[in-house]
């Protein structure tokens, strides 16, 4: 273990020490006793490995058990005192759920699909996303005056729905980025749904992710809408003759 590493977990170790300082006092201080037992019996359980790291899968970000811990408690005396922590919960699942997002093309590769569609790639992240968020839906309807649009996927809590293209050409990719622009118009004026993904799945990478921002840009997009690429494996079935 090098000693760069070895004082980074120092200092890591002493900021948790100091959180769990101040959270006690805290506690103490409102005079709820049975709370303040039941958060130093709970701290216990990270005896020896408080400063253990855990990767979050295809969200690429670590995950620190003691500072979830931390963070229930947090939310409860937030509560307590009448603070709003939820948007910051919020913003901070979403951006959770935009890394699974951004790795569409992993967790499809590691499910041994190679889609020729994209009801084949969305069933792929569908079936992760529900053991991340439990309140995901698919096809979700957004009613307008001629017609009910249904978005491929969102979470309630968090407001955020996902709309997937596939493209195995140049052609089709162009044409999914256009159907951006009709779904977009269809879920316009939304209550439940505020938060947007465009996510393409490229069998080649035949755009780049700047060249399809700098489109939205031009045309003016709600910035609502948020775009995602990804290239993967895949390729349209050739119809039987």
């Amino acid at each position: 273990m090098s000693e760069e590493y070895e004082f980074e977990e120092l200092s890591f170790e002493s900021i948790l020490e100091r959180i769990y300082i101040s959270l006690s006092l805290l506690i103490e201080s409102l005079g709820y006793t049975s709370l303040l037992d039941d958060f130093k019996e709970g701290y216990k359980k990270f005896d020896g490995k408080l400063t253990r790291l855990s990767m979050l899968p295809y969200v690429g970000e670590f995950h620190s058990d003691v500072l979830g811990y931390f963070w229930q408690y947090h939310r409860t005396l937030s509560s307590l005192l009448g603070l709003d922590v939820q948007d910051v919960e919020d913003r901070k699942d979403r951006a959770r759920l935009e890394s699974i997002l951004q790795n569409t093309a992993k967790i499809v590769f590691d499910r041994e699909v190679i889609p020729s569609n994209e009801a084949e790639v969305r069933k792929c992240v569908y079936q992760l996303l529900i053991h991340v968020f439990p309140d995901t839906v698919r096809e979700i309807p957004i009613s307008q005056v001629t017609k009910t649009y249904k978005p491929d996927i969102g979470v309630r809590s968090l407001k955020a729905a996902a709309e997937y293209k596939y493209a195995a050409t140049e052609e089709e990719a162009k044409k999914a980025i256009g159907g951006f622009y009709e779904d977009m118009r269809g879920y316009a004026g939304s209550n439940d749904w505020t938060h947007f993904y465009a996510v393409i799945y490229m069998t080649k990478p035949f755009f780049t992710l700047q060249q399809i921002q700098a489109e939205f840009s031009d045309v003016g997009v709600n910035p609502g809408w948020q775009p995602i690429l990804v290239s993967g494996e895949g390729g349209r079935k050739k119809a039987k003759t």
